[in-house]
């Protein structure tokens, strides 16, 4: 749980200035803040709901800072100290429940200098080196999202947008090319940067109001290393396409050569229109991929981009999104947005589409149900449910809304004012037998599976905990769940065995359990975003304190990933352990082999070193340790 008090925040006009300061009257302020980037979808709220949110003043693992929420407790904002000088060093925005877009100032100076699209916003990740809101340089972005760029940049006749875009001298020599694939290469760049004005200042097709829809191309090609005297394989795109709108009409822009650099695209030509003079073989740079235009009808072959009637939708789609972003209707928003992409599920040309579709919509609509923006989600899915199994869908993209509808309704149910917890719980695990059984192969049955476990282990039905865990690390060895599961199994064997654990401390000493002798040890897995945490270990202590004659120890094992955030919460708070940290968190190997889903979790060991119990209360620790000191 998180640690909150209600808080404000005031600020200088600008983002890049904004101070820390607790009143109580701020919200609008914190509210009002704006992505530096204008191109960035993100919930908004209107004046009249302002009232209805909270600021709050929170630590999490990632620092502390001040937390926004919508009317239905949806977040809104993040802005937070990342480093502890109580400044606010990253900016984050949110929408639908997940953030979407961050700003950063990674040099502690008061100024944004990076800018993340994250999630279902996309990948990019833009450096300002001079901090004036101008991206520089791009440290990420796709394919997709270049040609996005490369829309606007025709459209504005923006030269250094463009050339953001263009493969740099430094990355050229990094690919490691043959002189010949080097020099036609970078003849190509210095021919588009020196082209682009001009020959946007000619073309006619795109313009102010051009809209970038999506991204067609072939598969990508390997260029082998040896090809020309390369030194390594070489990613391409050729004669890949950039689909936009233009006052209404589908039209097409041949991006031409794109190539991957560690994982960031770049263009390595000037991009054409359909009815340019240029020729196709004068546009591939590693080889000639056809082309004769990506069909716009809607019988358009799967990999030749999208059909009219798709492209139609996705556009539909993106207006809805901004509606979404700025209307306080969010309810009946929601609803059309679920039917558009109702009709991209049964308009999708191939089965990856339809299922990137219809997981967009299982998750966008319970994520709008859990929020608290769409009533009538929870219905929304059943019925999409019903209509896939009519049409006799794959049983794994069944299951995936199935299990997003179960776990949007039990959170919604938990949160009712009339919520019956333990009835709900009950109600909860049961459906979630129900889903394993029925779909026995779904990924989202290994997560099930862990939940069951869990909470068996909770109520102290050690055997039916076993089962679960040992029927998730058999069906699902090789996925992180499978493996948690064999890490929980693994606790749960540990009594009447050695437990021998070793690290680094906080105060970087080096630590070997092998070495605490003659008397019992607690061990306590903890982190400073676990509220819970900090209520036992105040318990704890008293218990440390009143065993002292017995020489009883406690041993903290911290999983924040940032072990200055640990380091910090021990110097305002006195718990004389000694504190081990394994900033991988609860994906570290630790965690893993232990199985440790949840935080806190004790471990008791006797003076031989061997464990005792392995989930233990702080409650029953009291008689437990005075069994063993007698």
């Amino acid at each position: 749980m998180l640690r909150k008090r209600m808080f404000a925040l005031v600020a200088a006009s600008a983002l890049s200035t904004a101070g820390w300061a607790f009143a109580d009257d701020k919200l609008p302020k914190a509210l009002s803040f704006r992505p530096r980037q204008a191109d960035v979808t993100y919930d908004k709220v209107a004046p009249a709901d302002i009232e209805k949110c909270s600021i709050e003043a929170i630590t999490r693992s990632d620092g502390e800072g001040f937390w926004l929420t919508g009317p239905g407790g949806q977040p809104l904002r993040w802005f937070v100290d990342t480093n502890g000088d109580k400044k606010p060093d990253r900016w984050c925005y949110f929408g639908n429940g997940v953030e979407v877009y961050r700003e950063s100032d990674t040099n502690f100076n008061g100024t944004a200098d990076e800018y993340r699209w994250l999630n279902t916003e996309g990948m990019r990740w833009g450096v300002d080196e001079n901090e004036d809101g101008t991206i520089d340089r791009w440290k990420s972005i796709s394919a997709e999202e270049v040609s996005a760029e490369l829309v606007r940049a025709i459209a504005d006749n923006d030269q250094a947008r463009f050339e953001r875009l263009l493969l740099s001298e430094k990355e050229l020599k990094a690919l490691s090319l043959g002189d010949t694939l080097s020099d036609s290469v970078r003849s190509r760049v210095k021919s588009a940067q020196e082209k682009f004005s001009k020959w946007v200042a000619q073309q006619k097709s795109v313009t102010k109001s051009s809209q970038w829809t999506n991204f067609g191309a072939d598969k990508p090609g390997v260029v082998p290393a040896g090809t020309e005297k390369s030194a390594k394989d070489i990613v391409v795109y050729e004669n890949a396409v950039a689909l936009f709108t233009d006052n209404g009409e589908a039209k097409q822009l041949i991006v031409g050569t794109m190539i991957q650099v560690d994982g960031t695209w770049r263009l390595a030509s000037l991009p054409r229109l359909i009815g340019d003079e240029t020729t196709t073989e004068e546009s591939g740079v590693f080889f000639n991929a056809s082309f004769n235009g990506r069909s716009m009808s809607a019988a358009a072959d799967s990999n030749s981009g999208m059909s009219k009637s798709l492209e139609a939708l996705v556009t539909q789609l993106q207006e809805i999104d901004k509606k979404l972003a700025s209307e306080s209707d969010k309810e009946t928003w929601h609803a059309k947005r679920a039917d558009v992409i109702e009709k991209l599920v049964s308009s999708s040309e191939t089965a990856a589409e339809q299922t990137t579709w219809i997981e967009q919509f299982a998750e966008t609509v319970s994520a709008a149900a859990q929020v608290g923006e769409y009533a009538g989600g929870i219905d929304r899915l059943k019925d999409f449910t019903r209509k896939l199994q009519e049409a006799k869908a794959a049983p794994e993209r069944v299951a995936y809304v199935v299990f997003r509808t179960m776990t949007a309704e039990q959170n919604v149910k938990m949160t009712a004012p009339d919520a019956k917890p333990e009835e709900l719980n009950k109600s909860y695990l049961e459906s979630l037998g129900k889903f394993v059984e029925n779909y026995p192969e779904s990924a989202d049955s290994a997560e099930a599976m862990l939940q069951l476990a869990l909470a068996a282990e909770f109520t102290g039905e050690v055997k039916d905990a076993q089962q679960w865990y040992t029927k998730a690390s058999k069906s699902f060895p090789t996925t992180d769940s499978g493996k948690k599961a064999a890490g929980a199994l693994n606790r749960l064997n540990l009594v009447g065995k050695p437990f021998a654990i070793s690290g680094n401390t906080l105060d970087g000493r080096a630590f070997k359990s092998s070495e605490l002798k003659d008397a019992p040890t607690v061990y306590y897995f903890w982190a400073t975003w676990c509220d819970t945490c900090k209520t036992d270990m105040r318990a704890i202590k008293e218990l440390q304190a009143k065993f002292a004659k017995s020489k009883v120890r406690v041993v903290g094992v911290n999983f924040d990933k940032e072990p200055a955030k640990a380091s910090q919460f021990l110097k305002e708070n006195s718990f004389p352990f000694i504190h081990l940290n394994d900033k991988g968190g609860l994906d570290s190997t630790l965690a893993m082999n232990y199985g440790l889903l949840t935080l806190p979790m004790t471990f008791l060991v006797d003076k031989d070193g061997k464990v005792v119990k392995t989930g233990v209360h702080w409650t029953d620790l009291e008689q437990m340790l005075q069994d063993l000191t007698k």
